[in-house]
């Protein structure tokens, strides 16, 4: 399940693309993958319907009032993971999800606490994609072309 933030807390800097942006862009990004893994994959905008910051251990125990049955596993990159201890209720989210860091590649493994793995993914975050936008240099090849075609539309990011 993919949950786009509605809020982020942790957040220096207002969002540039507002949460209902992001839940578009993670639908579009799913039309890019193959019909096998888009099976797999559900966009679920319960954090978006928030008002207010949004935190995890709330989506956490929303989600686990409709399947008690069912084991978490929040799934986090290195950046976000280097400051989980800041979250709100971290303690709690421990207790209620299991936690996984993805690692970027070409960086060394972080120093976090939780089990990591490394993927064959793209050595990019979003902060440079945005940097990118700003300086007018092309993302179309670090970027879903679907998302893309999304930013483009909706004038996101100072994309034209």
């Amino acid at each position: 399940m993919l949950i786009p933030s509605g809020e982020p807390r942790l957040r220096t800097n207002k969002p540039e693309a507002s949460g209902v942006d992001r839940l578009e862009m993670c639908i579009s990004a799913l039309d890019d993958l193959p019909s096998d893994l888009q099976e797999k994959v559900v966009v679920n905008d319960l954090e978006i319907r928030r008002k207010g910051p949004t935190y995890a251990i709330e989506t956490l125990n929303q989600l686990r009032a409709f399947n008690s049955r069912d084991t978490f596993t929040l799934i986090l990159g290195s950046d976000a993971a280097s400051k989980f201890d800041q979250w709100y209720r971290a303690e709690a989210i421990r207790k209620v999800a299991n936690i996984l860091v993805v690692t970027r590649p070409g960086t060394a493994e972080s120093s976090s606490s939780f089990e990591e793995i490394s993927i064959n993914a793209l050595d990019i975050s979003a902060t440079q994609i945005r940097e990118a936008f700003a300086n007018k240099k092309s993302v179309a090849e670090i970027i879903s072309p679907a998302v893309l075609t999304y930013i483009k539309e909706h004038k996101l990011y100072g994309s034209k």
